[in-house]
Order: C-alpha cells, then structure tokens, then sequence
C-alpha cells in the first residue's frame, strides 16, 4: 500500500500545483477584466472526467466506497483531467474548433486503450467479468482486436472522459469558451500529472498486453488524429449570415437514442453497426446546425448531458462487473454521480442563458418608420 500512498502524494502535490496556480490566475483576470484563467471551469473540467470516463458507470468495485471513490477521482484528475485540458489547451491557443478538438481527444483516447492501460489487446483485463466473451463476438484475429472494443474504447473516451465533460464546462461560462485558460506553469503541471498517472498505469503488469507491432501501430494512429487534429484546424470557417439560434432539441434526442439503444443489439456485429449508425446520425444532424448557425456552447452541452445522464441511469440497471457491492451503496453511488451530471448540466443552462440575455440587450432595436438620430453634443 506504500506505494498508492506515495502515489496520492504525488499526484496531490501537482494538482494543487493546478489550483493554486490557477487561483492566482483566476483573481488576476478578474481584477483585469479578462476572459482568461476560468478557475471554475478548470476545476469542473478536473472532477467532471473522473465521474464520466470512469465513476458514472459504476463498473467497478470501488463504487459505493467513499475511500475508494476520493482516491478514483484524485487519479483520475491527473489520468483524465490534466490531459483533457492540455488538449484543450492547445486548441484554443491554435484557433481551432470543436472538429480538431475531437480529435485531438480520440488520439488521447486510443493511447489510453492502445498505450496506457493496453486494455484493447488484453484477453482477460483485471478479471471483469464476461470481457473474454465480449471480446470474441467481433474479434479480428489479424489484429488481435475486438472491433466493438476499439470503437467503444476510443469512443468512449472521446465522449466521456474528454468530450463531455470540457463541453459542459464549457458552457458555464460561454463568453469564455474560446478562450486560453492554462499558462506555461499550469500547463507544466498538468503535463506532470498526466505523466505519472500514466506511468503507474503502464508499469502495472496487467497493462503490458500489446506486442511491438501492436503499439507501433496504435503510436502512429496516435499521431494521425494529431496531423489530422492540425490540417482540419487551419481550415477557417465564418459563421453563416443572419444565422439564427438553432433548437438543441434534435441533436440530444439523437444523443439519447445513440447513447442507450446500441447496446440492446447485444455485444456482436449488430451492437457494433448500431453504434455506427446512430453516431452518423449523430454527427449529420450536429454539423447540419452547425452550418445553419447558431451554434452555441450551450447545444454543446446539452448533448453532452444527453450521454452522460444516460451512462447514468443505464448504471442503475447493473452490479459492478468486479468485486461485491451492496445494494445501498451502489445505488447510493448511482444517485450521487447522477446528481453532479445534473449539477453540471444546471450551471451549463444557467451560462447559456445568461448569454442568450446579454446577447439580446446587445442586439440593434427594431428599425421603425423615423430615423434615429444621433444625440446632440
């Protein structure tokens, strides 16, 4: 147990790094009126990865244990956390958008399953329960891969442990969206983090299961969604003229039907082209409003709300796939991380509507018959 101890320290000792750094950052552009150094954005980011990627879905035997719980969300801040906003980061310092963003998650995605934990080449990860069998329904042999498990894991992670919970933080202050909230110590110190969070993974035994040519491969898929993550991102595009807000409405109804109805086609092909199909739709109905305009962080939110709330309530309907777990904290457990999606989900609608407010007293008055006349000086 020494070395989860140290361990803790370690990872303890850099994010408050990150809070204290980010405290005085935050109280200087407050005092200057700037749109940078979002503490509590930054935070929500660091506790909102945590209960998505991991905490949410109450899979493991750690759910119900508040010991268990503190110390899953104090390693995963650094696991998930540091490098969320890292990736962030540097895609609203380059300029660039949502699509580059993505990507940027999905190369962080498959090296967490393919480089990290190496969970996508494992036969038997941790002893979960039914993984084997899973495993084998979409098995490509000449890789060594499940292909429902490369879509899942890397999806997953892309929406859950990144996505999702930097959309929502997002949102709580829309006016800040775009904006740069790290500075060279803050991004050194999650880049700290990150690092020693990984490195206890990857010296783990159980997460050396891929071959050289496996990790060769997953490296250079890594760096394609990086290549691809910067060549997207130089592309500009201007927003449509007299673009009107789009309703949120069909893009989370689509989230909700993509989110929970793939996995009542089973763990095989079928579950597999489900998934597929409705993360199409997906993306077809989000970039249609996109281009229509009027996309705000708010619409962002919301379908991040959509699969997180999801995740959540699915929890509900299972015991964790390892260890033994009581009815009354797991269910405990299950309320209380739905309760901080809500949470998040409350201050995101609370950001957009305030921003819908300002926007609106920002708008020209209605032209009337009679000019307006400047005042007299």
């Amino acid at each position: 147990m020494f070395w989860r101890a140290g361990l803790v320290g370690l990872i303890a000792l850099a994010l408050a790094g990150v809070v204290v750094y980010a405290i005085a950052r935050w109280r200087r552009a407050r005092r200057e009126g700037t749109a940078r150094g979002s503490l509590p954005q930054i935070l929500g980011v660091l506790v909102l990865c945590p209960v998505g990627a991991e905490l949410l879905a109450a899979y493991d035997g750690s759910t119900g244990d508040p010991g268990a719980v503190a110390f899953a969300v104090l390693f995963f801040m650094g696991l998930y956390g540091a490098p969320a906003l890292l990736a962030r980061e540097l895609a609203r310092r380059c300029g660039w958008g949502w699509p580059s963003l993505l990507l940027l998650f999905a190369a962080l995605g498959t090296a967490q399953a393919c480089l990290i934990d190496q969970s996508m080449f494992s036969v038997d990860y941790q002893g979960y329960e039914g993984w084997e069998a899973i495993r084998e329904e979409t098995l490509i042999p000449a890789l060594g891969i499940s292909a429902l498990n490369a879509f899942t894991f890397v999806g997953g992670h892309v929406v859950f442990s990144f996505a999702a919970p930097v959309a929502l933080a997002e949102a709580w202050s829309p006016r800040r969206a775009a904006a740069s909230w790290l500075g060279p110590i803050g991004i050194a110190v999650a880049a700290g983090a990150y690092a020693v969070t990984a490195a206890a993974i990857i010296t783990d035994p159980e997460s050396q299961s891929g071959s050289p040519a496996q990790l060769a491969v997953s490296g250079a898929t890594v760096a394609a969604f990086i290549a691809a993550a910067a060549l997207l991102g130089r592309r500009r595009r201007s927003a449509p003229a007299g673009a009107r807000r789009s309703p949120a409405l069909p893009a989370v109804a689509t989230a909700v039907v993509a989110a929970a109805v793939p996995d009542f086609f089973g763990q095989g092909w079928a579950g597999l082209s489900a998934h597929l199909a409705l993360n199409a739709a997906l993306c077809v109905v989000i970039v249609r409003a996109v281009r229509r305009g009027g996309w705000t962080p708010w619409h962002g939110a919301a379908v991040a709300t959509a699969f997180l709330a999801v995740r959540g309530l699915l929890a509900f309907t299972y015991f964790p796939l390892i260890g033994d777990v009581e009815p009354g904290p797991k269910y405990a457990h299950n309320a209380v991380m739905l309760a901080v999606v809500v949470i998040a989900a409350v201050l995101a609608r609370r950001g957009g509507a305030a921003r819908s407010d300002a926007a609106a007293a920002d708008e020209p008055a209605a032209s009337s018959e009679e000019p307006v006349h400047p005042p007299v000086k």
